[in-house]
């Protein structure tokens, strides 16, 4: 296996790590939804939010890092990102580039607007809450995809990988 793949099976490893934070946060943060009075959240439910946004955050850059690994891989355009996403569309591992735009900017505007405005606040993290599953269906695809076509072992630890 070339150090390459390597890189990649451990990128994988790591979502795989956080897809449970993600999913623990999120089942925490649902509960919660709608927020309509944001000075009745507690110090706690605070920090659930938050942990959230942050977990969700990561989640959806790290698993660009490995679509972005895997167009290296199969030489494929990496500049713009959009090349890669595009190219993820046609392997049908995201539904579509636009979508995984939209859930970019949600992302982005949840992390630039954090308490200004709590009308707009509880509306971005309603959507973030809802776009988890799609986010998961996009890492069973891509783990689905790199196992299928670089034969990176099931269950197995980067240990038991030798490189050639």
């Amino acid at each position: 296996m070339t150090g390459q793949l390597l890189l990649l099976w451990q990128k994988l490893d790591h979502l795989q790590r956080m897809r449970g934070y993600l999913t623990f946060s999120r089942d925490q943060t649902a509960p919660l939804m709608p927020i309509v009075d944001w000075t009745l959240l507690t110090p706690e439910q605070h920090q659930i939010l938050v942990a959230f946004r942050v977990r969700f955050s990561d989640f959806q850059e790290h698993l660009g890092k490995a679509m972005r690994a895997i167009a290296i891989e199969e030489e494929q355009r990496t500049e713009p990102f959009t090349a890669i996403l595009l190219y993820m569309e046609k392997l049908g591992i995201i539904d579509s580039a636009e979508r995984w735009k939209e859930i970019r900017e949600l992302r982005n505007a949840i992390n630039h607007e954090y308490e200004d405005d709590t009308a707009r606040l509880g509306s971005f993290f309603a959507a973030l809450v809802q776009s988890v599953p799609e986010l998961l269906a996009w890492h069973d695809r891509l783990d689905d995809f790199c196992r299928r076509h670089y034969a990176i072992p099931a269950n197995n630890g980067p240990d038991s990988i030798e490189l050639h």
